[in-house]
């Protein structure tokens, strides 16, 4: 009987330290910073080219515009990852918060386990362009938020990821070849010298 009890409270005491991950932290906050050898103007078009989402984002499947205007602040997005092989795919709603080209681009997400926050920073210095992240991520419910916490504390799985995707984004920035801003050439025009006709 003894055994029981100790049982008993043992594993009440570690789902009462696991609840306790979650209050003390509802949400979990992370972010990456590269710089490019690009202009900010291409760094930004690189960023926003869905043809070179699955380049950079790990799991990427596709993205599918639900309302909005392609890129404007309130439009909406479905978006599907899938986290690894044999697992089923994940989608989420997109949100475009608040976005200024070259500048910023501000991002909601919201499925059935969590709400994700994510802003993009463009800024130009002396070494290039600076590509900043600053993403927070809320489990729904307290149970996911523990989890949530638990894993960001033993392993920093949000960051890790946060780190592998935005280090590719340089990559593909940096070797980029699309010509996002083509200068039209406009067609020269042949003059016509007009024959002098003799009276």
């Amino acid at each position: 009987m003894k055994f029981l009890k100790y049982l008993f409270f043992f594993v009440l005491g570690v789902t009462l330290i696991f609840f306790l991950f979650g209050l003390l932290n509802p949400s979990i906050e992370y972010g990456h910073e590269i710089t490019v050898s690009k202009s900010v103007e291409e760094a930004w078009a690189v960023s926003q080219d869905e043809s070179k989402f699955n380049q950079w984002l790990e799991g990427f499947k596709s993205i599918e515009l639900l309302s909005g205007e392609l890129g404007e602040v309130g439009s909406t997005y479905k978006v599907v990852v899938n986290p690894g092989e044999g697992q089923p795919d994940f989608e989420m709603t997109e949100t475009i918060i608040s976005v200024k080209e070259y500048d910023h681009i501000e991002m909601h997400y919201d499925n059935e386990m969590m709400d994700f926050e994510q802003t993009i920073s463009f800024s130009e210095s002396e070494e290039g362009v600076k590509i900043k992240t600053d993403s927070k991520v809320y489990g729904k419910g307290l149970m996911l938020r523990s989890m949530f916490a638990l894993m960001e504390m033993s392993s920093g799985s949000f960051q890790t990821q946060e780190a592998k995707n935005i280090d590719a984004l340089k990559k593909v920035i940096e070797e980029n070849t699309t010509d996002y801003y083509p200068v039209k050439i406009e067609p020269e025009l042949e003059v016509v010298e007009a024959e002098e006709v003799s009276e």
